[in-house]
């Protein structure tokens, strides 16, 4: 009876009642309010991997279609559509097998420590160089306008030393930027704005010359080494892998069916606006379309032209920030892996826990992870109101009402994530870590934007001092293009596939590993090929 009277009075005592209330409502907080899941969504990723392009193709694709022909080229960009569509297939389901993320973490994993200077090389090339054109397309407009709004403007106003430096100095604070995130709108911005410049250009062919002179012949096609070298224009302006990962990595829930959808969205935006651009070229200028379309519209002093002119100003500007974070991101990976080597000893770590453990994952299909997704988290990359733990968190509070609630729900959420990056083995079940891509981050603020200012001098320099596009586009996609889209994924696959013993199961996984040592054949040789050809005709 005692023991019940202390019990009753406990409870009328108002600082038991207290400390009761405040736990009580500690363990709803916890329950009720899960954490939501940060990331962007699949329009989003979409937008920033379009805007990694889109901006630099409409510029160089006129005048490929013009030196290739224009019925020749499309056939040849509907091919390379679906390519690059299996391309990013490649690269996503690599990721389930192996669990790494990342092209350097995907080097060092499967051609060894090395591979992270040499992939990271052709990345740094691919993305530093188109923000190289875009700032030898912003001087050449910003010559153009300032002799029409001064035609005596002096020779160092209208230099790119000037235009230039001034634009280079206007978007540091971008350049600048630790996360790709924080560039997410510009990627919308710039959909919208390529928008404005087809629907715009179009209004111009509707009211100039319809019948240029003279006119292009758009079946008109001759095989020879110029033809060749312009087909890396193409690569180049279909090059989104090496945006994918660090897109990839910013998905609100990031499974391979919105990775796909992301990719494969921004292919075919990418196709449609290739194939009008190229028309209203022709329609406007004949046989005289520019390996720089700009280069047409300046001179012109009629009010559409120097609209077109300054939209496109605007385009360049928001697009160098998005492309050199890509760019920025590889040559820092460079220099972290040099100085601290952090990512082989990151993958070591990885290597020797995975070998110490308990198997624990099952082993999932490609598509186990879009399983547990609803219709509309896969529209919009999730739904933010029940994120994909909050289920284990609710286990967590109805088994371990009294244990330590952090640790235990750190170890569940991990295992949630594991969950969709688990791979196919034969009989051998293994659990996948997940690489960290950003662990560059981790190096001292001073070296990160140290390396980052380097790079961007670089960039501006170059673009002072080379005078054509079109032989930045022939490097980039020559060399750059040819690797990362076709012969990495591809031989990424296959090493992939022999280092754990994929189980070729079924006829389109087959199709898969034949397919990919075609990429890998087409991929070295185009490599080396086009790269004469390009040096041939610069």
């Amino acid at each position: 009876m005692s023991c019940i009277d202390e019990n009753e009075d406990s409870k009328h005592d108002p600082e038991v009642q207290e400390q009761s209330e405040a736990k009580e409502e500690q363990e709803v907080v916890v329950v009720a309010k899960p954490q939501k899941a940060a990331g962007i969504g699949i329009f989003m990723c979409t937008l920033t991997l379009l805007g990694t392009r889109l901006g630099g193709g409409i510029v160089g694709i006129p005048g490929a279609n013009k030196t290739i022909g224009y019925v020749t080229f499309q056939c040849m960009m509907t091919v390379y559509a679906f390519m690059g569509m299996f391309s990013i297939w490649l690269l996503l389901r690599v990721r389930e097998i192996t669990g790494k993320a990342s092209y350097p973490d995907l080097g060092i994993y499967l051609y060894g420590r090395w591979s992270i200077y040499y992939v990271n090389a052709l990345i740094g090339l691919a993305q530093l160089g188109f923000p190289i054109i875009f700032f030898i397309v912003f001087g050449d407009v910003s010559k153009s306008l300032i002799l029409q709004i001064d035609s005596g403007a002096g020779d160092f106003w209208t230099s790119r030393w000037f235009t230039h430096i001034l634009l280079a100095l206007t978007m540091l604070y971008l350049i600048l930027q630790k996360e790709i995130q924080n560039l997410k709108y510009a990627g919308f911005a710039l959909l919208g704005m390529i928008t404005v410049f087809i629907v715009l250009l179009f209004l111009h062919y509707l009211i100039s010359d319809p019948d240029p002179d003279p006119s292009e012949d758009l079946t008109d096609t001759t095989l020879n080494t110029k033809f060749f070298s312009r087909i890396p224009t193409m690569i180049a302006s279909f090059s989104f892998q090496p945006s994918l990962f660090t897109a990839f990595a910013s998905l609100k829930h990031k499974t391979t069916a919105n990775g796909l959808k992301a990719g494969w969205i921004a292919i075919w935006v990418a196709y449609i606006t290739y194939t009008i651009t190229p028309l209203l070229g022709f329609g406007l200028f004949g046989a005289q379309v520019e390996s720089n379309l700009l280069k047409n519209l300046s001179g012109d002093s009629r009010a559409l032209p120097i609209i077109l002119q300054i939209l496109f100003l605007i385009i360049a500007i928001v697009h160098i920030p998005i492309i050199f974070f890509i760019g920025k991101e590889a040559v820092l990976i460079i220099f972290d892996e040099a100085t601290r080597g952090s990512y082989s000893k990151q993958s070591a770590s990885r290597k020797a826990e995975t070998s110490d453990e308990t198997p624990k994952c099952s082993v999932q299909s490609e598509n186990k992870d879009n399983q547990s997704s609803s219709p509309e988290e896969d529209q919009e990359g999730g739904n933010e109101n029940a994120p994909p733990n909050q289920t284990h968190e609710n286990l967590i509070h109805e088994s371990h009402p009294d244990g330590n609630l952090a640790e235990i729900q750190k170890d569940e959420v991990n295992s949630s994530n594991l969950g969709e990056d688990t791979k196919r083995t034969t009989g051998q079940e293994k659990s996948v870590k997940m690489a960290n891509p950003k662990e560059y981050l981790n190096m001292h603020p001073g070296f990160y934007y140290l390396v980052t200012s380097i790079c961007y001098i670089v960039v501006v320099v170059l673009s002072i001092v080379v005078g054509d596009v079109s032989v930045f586009f022939g490097i980039i996609g020559a060399t750059a293009g040819c690797w990362i889209i076709i012969a990495g994924p591809a031989s990424f696959y296959i090493l992939a596939v022999h280092k754990h013993k994929v189980q070729m199961n079924t006829w389109y996984l087959k199709l898969s590993y034949i397919l990919s040592w075609f990429y890998c054949a087409l991929g070295f040789s185009g490599m080396v090929g086009l790269n004469i050809c390009v040096i041939l005709n610069a």
